[in-house]
């Protein structure tokens, strides 16, 4: 079945299983909604157009003001400001459907949504390109559960090179170097308070010039059940990448957030936070990504969470966003939460990094374990100081640890990082951290860094910003074994062969036993999907405990 946009309306109401759609070229500017539509495994429904543009013609300065008022209004009402209540204003909305597929298709300016899931199950996304917009792709309700977002890309502030870098890595593997980030507006020009400010210290929202249109993510969860994998996409000059939000009640909050892979993709000029679960969540696996400029790759300010596995990605913190200036430009590794409940413990291994920032530099987490990871430091950077960059943030040194009322430690670590490692089960051990403060510094300052944690300076082959191949070193020091817990409890020893510090292993990058839930995962009667599901479990030593 084909259609124009005159005759969309009219080819999804006669939609049915094992329905295939074809947009044809053209332009489709009216908002689509597909109600109650119902594939299944063998006959799902898709919808595909590789000619067809999705969207409006309005540019981000002809919705900017309109979005800023909207924010305005939204925190004169008493709510944080921005256009999150209006998400499902969407180009594209799903809602109560199953066994869907939506595939080779172009949305452009679709303000502030382009496609919005509500009450959706067995969805699969995959080789869409998203230009501007707030949101990429929006999912809610708490039925919401196996999405697959697979081979896409998002380009969201369009007065970018961000289409040059999609092209370059789709294509060779690597970013362009060759282009600077200050020719990036929302990475270089525009103040981080002017898109995410709320505090009083930032002023009232200014309509003309504040750019709350790009306060958004690539993939928004609103308390949905999970089941999500993100894989293989490409998010560059955005201000957020993957966001989840769980916000259920105490006796249910268990049931969402839970069962998430994030694996393979591109994070390039996240201006704020390119992976975050917010409240609470559960088994989440975070793997092979890489990180490009992003201002703090992993934000963990749960409330409860556990059982993370962070393993096998490469990053580069090297070039600071924002104007002159701009109080939000130095980052860190790793945002962290005022107080935090683990029901699991939280594994960040074998990671490799050319750092300008700390890991941590203030607050607390329970049950982080931080091994065998490889970070080297980017001296070459305009303005880079060592200060600035010490593991775990630059005021540690100077502060006295206080009493051990909870209320007082609190309050000391608002900028500070915890010390209280054995209480919260924090671990640092098997590190190669190329920092003149690690390990003994930060060790004679009550940090209890593990006793096979490595210093000495690290120079990696290649240090060009982008590059995944160029961050290994010669000889790296072995990898030190560890017990590695499952969610089911279990636990085994993870010891493969030849193991080294840092993601680059001599076979490739580390690997390490899929979740489970992966090997049971409903996939549609649909050949072309198959090869990028599953993948060899790579060369992995594990010994039952």
């Amino acid at each position: 079945m084909r259609t124009g946009p005159s005759g969309i309306v009219e080819a999804i109401a006669r939609l049915e299983s094992g329905s295939k759609l074809h947009l044809n070229k053209g332009r489709f500017r009216d908002p689509v909604t597909i109600n109650g539509k119902r594939g299944s495994q063998s006959k799902p429904i898709t919808i595909r157009g590789p000619k067809a543009k999705i969207g409006s013609d309005l540019d981000f300065k002809g919705y900017q003001c309109k979005a800023n008022k909207l924010a305005a209004a939204h925190q004169k009402a008493g709510s944080f400001p921005g256009v999150y209540f209006l998400a499902d204003d969407a180009a594209l909305v799903l809602r109560d459907c199953q066994w869907i597929i939506i595939e080779d298709l172009y949305f452009e300016n679709c303000w502030p949504t382009a496609i919005y899931l509500d009450n959706c199950q067995h969805i699969f996304i995959r080789r869409v390109s998203f230009r501007g917009g707030t949101f990429a792709i929006g999912a809610a309700g708490p039925n919401t559960r196996h999405l697959l977002i697979e081979n896409c890309d998002w380009v969201q502030d369009l007065e970018s090179h961000g289409t040059a870098d999609v092209r370059s890595i789709r294509d060779e593997g690597h970013t362009r170097s060759d282009l600077p980030p200050s020719d990036c507006k929302l990475w270089s020009q525009i103040p981080w308070k002017a898109v995410h400010g709320a505090g009083v210290e930032d002023g009232p929202i200014a309509i003309e010039t504040d750019a709350r249109a790009y306060d958004g993510d690539f993939f928004r969860a609103w308390t949905i059940a999970g089941y999500v994998i993100i894989r293989n996409n490409i998010i560059v000059d955005a201000f957020n990448g993957v966001h989840f939000f769980n916000q259920a009640s105490v006796s249910t909050k268990s049931n969402y957030a839970r069962n998430v892979i994030i694996e393979d993709n591109w994070f390039v000029r996240v201006r704020d936070n390119a992976v975050e679960p917010e409240d609470f969540a559960w088994n989440w696996t975070i793997r092979r990504n890489k990180f490009v400029d992003c201002y703090v790759p992993f934000s963990f300010e749960m409330q409860q969470s556990g059982h993370f596995y962070v393993y096998g990605n490469l990053g580069w913190n090297f070039h600071l966003p924002g104007p002159d200036g701009d109080t939000h430009a130095s980052g860190a590794l790793f945002k962290l939460p005022e107080q935090h409940l683990a029901d699991g413990p939280h594994y960040i291994f074998n990671n490799t990094w050319l750092l300008r920032a700390p890991i941590v530099k203030k607050k607390r987490i329970s049950g982080f374990e931080h091994r065998n990871n490889l970070i080297g430091y980017a001296e070459a950077a305009d303005k880079f100081k060592w200060p600035s960059c010490s593991p775990l943030g630059n005021s540690w040194s100077a502060q006295e640890i206080p009493s051990t009322e909870l209320e007082d430690r609190l309050i000391f670590e608002q900028g500070c990082f915890t010390r209280s490692w054995k209480r919260l089960g924090i671990v640092f051990d098997g590190d190669l951290i190329g920092h003149p403060d690690f390990p003994d510094a930060l060790r004679e300052v009550g940090y209890q860094v593990g006793r096979h944690a490595h210093s000495g300076a690290v120079k990696f082959a290649d240090e060009t910003v982008g590059l995944p191949h160029g961050l290994a070193i010669p000889s790296p020091p072995a990898g030190q074994a560890f017990f590695i817990q499952s969610p089911d409890q279990t636990a085994a020893v993870f010891n493969p062969a030849d193991y080294v510090v840092g993601a680059w292993q001599s076979g490739g990058i580390i690997a390490f036993p899929d979740p489970g839930f992966l090997d049971v995962w409903p996939m549609p009667s649909d050949s072309a999907m198959q090869p990028t599901l599953f993948r060899d479990r790579g060369n992995v030593e594990m010994t039952g405990h």
